[in-house]
């Protein structure tokens, strides 16, 4: 193809048309450096929740939030059955307030495994459903000429004795 079919098609000057010191002009005297970066992995998007994911999501913090007001209760609750059993000096009042104590100790292990679930519960959210079994291939193709196949049945003839089929 000539220089002007291609410029008319493409709706520019022919170059025999351009002067030199234009097309001086046009092509860069310097070369801008290539940086050897490597590229910034793009942000995650966020996980697009089912339903029933979303609803064990809320249901994880709404027990959260209980528990956590259940210890917010139970920490002013134990405060005044202090105050009551130093003025009683009674025993059984002690009692009360250490058991209120071992109560209240189990209840913020249970808001501290309530949160490691929902962060597990998060994660596994977000990150990509792999596999229960693991890195199985479940389709595998095997592109190979008949003179591969041949030579590779008769390699395992020769290793067994036998084909088994």
């Amino acid at each position: 193809m000539s220089d002007e079919k291609i410029s008319s098609a493409l709706g520019i000057r022919p170059m025999s048309e351009i002067d030199e010191d234009e097309k001086q002009e046009q092509v860069p005297t310097v070369i801008p450096a290539v940086k050897n970066e490597v590229a910034e992995a793009s942000p995650q998007l966020p996980a697009v929740l089912s339903d029933v994911e979303k609803e064990n999501l809320e249901d994880i913090e709404h027990v959260r939030q209980n528990v956590a007001e259940v210890i917010e209760t139970g920490k002013s609750a134990m405060e005044e059955m202090l105050e009551i059993a130093k003025q009683s000096e009674q025993p059984r009042a002690f009692e009360v307030v250490s058991t209120l104590m071992k109560t209240l100790l189990d209840a913020n292990k249970d808001y501290a495994d309530i949160s490691t679930k929902k962060k597990f519960a998060k994660e596994e959210i977000n990150e990509p459903k792999e596999a229960a079994g693991g890195n199985t291939v479940t389709n595998n193709n095997l592109i190979v000429s008949t003179s591969d196949l041949l030579r590779m049945l008769k390699d395992q003839e020769d290793d067994k004795g036998v084909i088994d089929g």
